[in-house]
């Protein structure tokens, strides 16, 4: 049992659910009894009251599925025996920490020069990077007057003292005041991963004048990871929580990039780390979370998509005398849709060669048998004991989460089976690259001829490659690596150029670079961003290292670094260029602009795709498409208006007039900016008119059936709404019997529209409508309906069809709707009257 604590305490990105007795729970139990831990338990109303006024414990956050908090293993033991909480999540997550040539590959220097509208350089947005720290000392990250861009610091890896920031409790932060004094302490020195990340995105260049980011007047907020914490991702899932709320307090929009990951997991975005950050983006606008989609695309095939069904289905695994977990042992992580798992499995034992023949095999129970507790098994041929299995079951939410560990392997002479029959699905992760160091399955196969169960084999795969949790939100940008440039001079004047194996060509996809789509179909990486053999700042103390200088950039001042770590900032950046126009925006508005203005070429092929997303990112068209088209209303009788007055605000005329409308004067340039909805500054167009353009109001003529207009140049006849087919001329002919609505319309040469009466047919007699009225038309605001049937009910919609009012009312106040065309739908008890109106100044 020592051996299996042991070897337990190291497996990645574990949850495990009222297990008290599990191994892993144990080991942390004993080892730190009374240590404050990220946890999450199961959420019901009761547990909430329960938890409430607690003082043993932090309440930090609750989503649907979860409630976070603080609290020692030792509370959690006593809290699961008295039946306090249901369940608990603990997971073991050692994670990866997952960039100037990339401002001209993505048109993000036409962004800084204005071409956008005006310039952007991320001013007044937040980056917030969790990461491995920040040297907040090199000169890229201090502003031109000698001030710290670091607004916050905080430590995960120090230890937790009174500057802890509430309500998480742990950890040591420092502010912008210590920072610039010098006296907080915590900086990155040991690495330089944190630091180049943060220089992709936020680097001013002002240390030497190279090298500068996407947004290089970004503020910055540093989170310092802690890759030993347990519970790992839940402390990133604070980081984010951290990060916006200083946002808000400070009243700015905020971006956090997460240049790390685990890649064992459900990879669904369904985990309750995810769930939090989906949580707090939904909260409001102005917060976006961009991430690095993980470097295992060269790691090989270590996933498997079982789709099971009557006939037994199988996998084999290689006992690896290297594995993290011990030697000759075998782990897989597996993964269902809790609807899905409807299968049964047991394992087997095979020859290694020849005929493949099984020689051990288990019974078979349903995937949820044993949830919450721990599971043993054995592989028997003959009494002598092959090797045994530890499985852990736990439906988590609507998942169902199975853990197989094969704790000892007597004979390494065999190649070990997981067997599925029934129905359902599953997926599932293992691999002995420098990723996991756990085991292989099995890729060569025997032929059917030799081993006929072969045709049923599961054979393992290149997907769903992608970092688990957040990286696998529909909400969260995840972000694929391009090849930045083909070499650099390091220090020591050497050519630096990368291992020929792994070589690509400059703007192509890093064959490092992780593949999706997410376990759910999500369409993953969402978009690419240039990373591989990137220079960016590098802590002083490293800059400073004669053993760094193979990796460290010709001018002293910069490092090598690469991945989709060094993409995923590239990224983050143009996210904050975008907040920077748009302070509100949304996080679905920027996948929104990235899915229209991505652009693609012959590496990326048709998109969207697993490998390249919806293509490589366009800063420049990104931020231009936030502009929503500002139309200036001409089509009038007196005046120029903006074209959406309700939902644009800071409107200012060419004039400085702040109004909604300008009155009508010829050969004047006329044009207005303003904020939409999302705060996005919006630039119109310009428009002059040696006259006013306004059409002038159609009137029809009756005769018995025969109708007529006075002459124009564009004219359409409509019935009951919709336009009659080729009757484009003055006269119209109603061939009776009928009941409709007829009514005409002219557009102007500048593309004005206006609308006649609307007339009603009745049996063979067209007639001015008696039935009903509607004046005035056009009106200033006031509008009278008149009708010799009961009024059911009248609707108000614009010309797309979307209903603005609803009323029995005769009596119609529009003052408050913007000036423009509307459609009037008035139902009769026997029939249904439709009719355009201009609602004018």
């Amino acid at each position: 049992m020592k051996r299996t604590l042991l070897l337990l305490s190291l497996l990645l990105n574990t949850l495990i659910f009222g297990q008290i007795d599990q191994p892993r729970f144990q080991k942390l139990l004993a080892e730190s009894p009374n240590t404050q831990v990220p946890f999450v338990v199961d959420y019901s109303n009761q547990t909430l009251k329960n938890l409430l006024n607690d003082p043993a414990i932090r309440l930090k956050n609750a989503t649907k599925n979860w409630i976070y908090i603080q609290a020692t293993p030792l509370w959690i033991q006593e809290s699961m025996k008295s039946g306090k909480i249901g369940g608990f999540v603990l997971e073991f997550a050692p994670p990866k920490a997952l960039n100037d040539s990339t401002l001209v590959k993505h048109y993000v220097n036409e962004v800084h020069a204005g071409m956008a509208g005006l310039p952007l350089t991320g001013e007044n947005v937040i980056i917030g990077y969790v990461d491995q720290g920040l040297d907040y000392t090199h000169g890229d990250f201090i502003d031109a007057l000698g001030n710290t861009r670091v607004l916050y610091y905080w430590d995960h890896s120090e230890p937790t003292d009174a500057s802890a920031p509430a309500p998480y409790g742990y950890g040591r932060m420092c502010t912008q005041a210590q920072i610039q004094a010098g006296t907080c302490g915590s900086i990155e020195n040991g690495t330089a991963h944190g630091t180049s990340v943060a220089g992709a995105g936020s680097s001013n260049g002002l240390d030497n004048g190279t090298q500068k980011g996407v947004a290089p007047d970004s503020k910055i907020i540093i989170v310092e990871t802690n890759f030993s914490l347990p519970n790992w991702t839940l402390t990133i899932a604070d980081a984010c929580d951290f990060i916006f709320k200083k946002a808000d307090e400070l009243n700015m929009p905020a971006v956090v990039n997460l240049s790390l990951g685990s890649y064992l997991g459900s990879h669904d975005g369904d985990d309750p780390a995810a769930e939090l950050i989906e949580q707090l983006l939904d909260e409001q606008g102005g917060r976006i979370v961009v991430c690095a989609a993980g470097n295992s695309g060269s790691w090989g095939n270590y996933h498997v998509r079982g789709d099971v069904d009557a006939d037994t289905s199988f996998v084999w695994a290689i006992p690896n005398p290297g594995s993290q977990l011990g030697a000759n042992t075998i782990y897989m992580d597996l993964w269902s849709d809790l609807s899905e798992a409807t299968w049964n499995y047991g394992f087997g034992a095979n020859l290694s060669s020849g005929s493949f023949e099984e020689r051990a095999e288990t019974g078979y129970r349903l995937a949820t048998f044993g949830d919450g507790t721990t599971v043993y098994d054995t592989l028997w041929n003959g009494t002598n004991r092959i090797a045994t299995v530890e499985i852990y079951p736990n439906i988590e939410g609507n998942l169902m989460h199975l853990e197989v560990f094969f704790s000892t392997v007597d004979s390494t002479d065999y190649i070990y089976s997981f067997k599925t029959t029934g129905s359902g699905s599953f997926d599932a992760w293992t691999g002995s690259t420098a990723g996991f160091a756990l085991n292989d399955m099995v890729e060569t196969v025997p032929s059917a001829a030799i081993y006929p169960p072969i045709i049923h084999y599961n054979s393992p795969d290149s997907l769903q490659t992608i970092v688990s949790s957040w990286n696998c939100s529909e909400k969260v940008v995840t972000t694929g690596n391009l090849r930045n440039r083909f070499n650099h001079i390091d220090f020591n004047g050497n050519t630096y150029a990368p291992n020929p194996l792994y070589n690509t060509e400059v703007g192509q996809r890093s064959i490092a670079s992780s593949r999706g789509p997410s376990r759910k179909g999500e369409i993953k990486p969402n978009v690419m961003a240039v990373g591989d053999i990137t220079l960016s700042a590098a802590p002083n103390p490293v800059l400073a290292n004669p053993g760094w200088w193979s990796s460290v950039d010709q001018d002293g001042r910069h490092i090598r670094n690469g991945g989709t770590s060094m993409a995923s900032p590239v990224v983050a950046g143009v996210a904050a260029l975008y907040l920077e126009r748009c302070p509100k925006g949304t996080y679905q508005e920027f996948l929104n602009a990235i899915e229209n203005t991505s652009f693609t070429d012959a590496f990326t092929g048709s998109v969207p795709n697993i490998e390249y997303g919806w293509g490589k990112i366009h800063a420049l068209n990104l931020v231009k498409y936030a502009n929503r088209n500002a139309l200036v209303d001409y089509c009038t009788m007196d005046s120029i208006r903006v074209n959406d007055v309700e939902n644009t605000t800071n409107i200012q005329w060419m004039n400085s007039s702040t109004l909604p409308s300008l009155p009508f004067t010829a050969n004047v340039d006329f044009y207005y900016t303003g904020n939409d909805v999302y705060g996005c500054k919006i630039f119109s167009d310009t428009v002059n008119f040696a006259s006013n353009p306004a059409a002038p109001t159609p009137v029809i003529t009756v005769s018995g059936n025969d109708l007529s207009v006075a002459s124009y140049t564009n004219i359409q006849w409509h019935q009951n709404g919709n336009p009659l087919v080729g009757e484009t001329g003055t006269n119209y002919t109603m061939i009776p019997p009928a009941i409709y609505d007829i009514y005409v319309s002219y557009t102007s040469p500048d593309g004005c529209v206006a609308y006649s009466d609307t007339l009603n047919s009745t049996a063979s007699v067209l007639t001015k409508n008696f039935e009903f009225g509607i004046y005035p038309n056009p009106t200033n605001g006031k509008l009278q309906i008149e009708s010799s049937e009961e009024i059911l009910t009248i609707q108000l919609l614009d010309l797309n069809g979307k209903l603005l009012l609803q009323t029995s009312d005769k009596h119609l106040d529009l003052s408050n709707f913007t000036n423009g065309i509307y459609l009037v739908e008035i139902q009769t008890i026997s029939r249904l009257f439709k009719s355009k109106i201009i609602k004018s100044e």
